[in-house]
């Protein structure tokens, strides 16, 4: 009986051990990660992401008002986009299409 128990404590110091390397080990990823971000970088990819981008542009747009210059400014914007959406299905429509097999 008493190998029994010895081998069962044993194996409990072992199941310990693994336990705070893992947690140790868990705790220098989160360090490394937390490092790694860089919170200037981070808000200029979100600056520069496309639903921040044209929510930023409309706000411009309403700031300008109702003035000749805001309509002139919408229409090019709205022929921009329309000219952007036409080049991606131009494209689209060129590219050769791939082989089943």
């Amino acid at each position: 009986m008493s190998k029994a128990l010895d081998d069962l404590a044993v194996k409990k110091q072992l199941l310990q051990a693994r336990s705070t390397l893992y947690r140790l080990r868990i705790r220098r990823d989160l360090r490394e990660m937390t490092n790694a971000l860089d919170w200037a970088q981070a808000g200029v990819g979100v600056a520069a992401s496309l639903p921040v981008r044209s929510g930023l542009f409309r706000l411009a747009l309403q700031a300008m008002g109702e003035g000749r210059i805001a309509r002139v400014v919408r229409f090019a914007s709205r022929a921009i986009l329309f000219a952007r959406i036409t080049g991606v299905v131009v494209a689209m429509l060129r590219k050769p299409p791939r082989d089943g097999g």
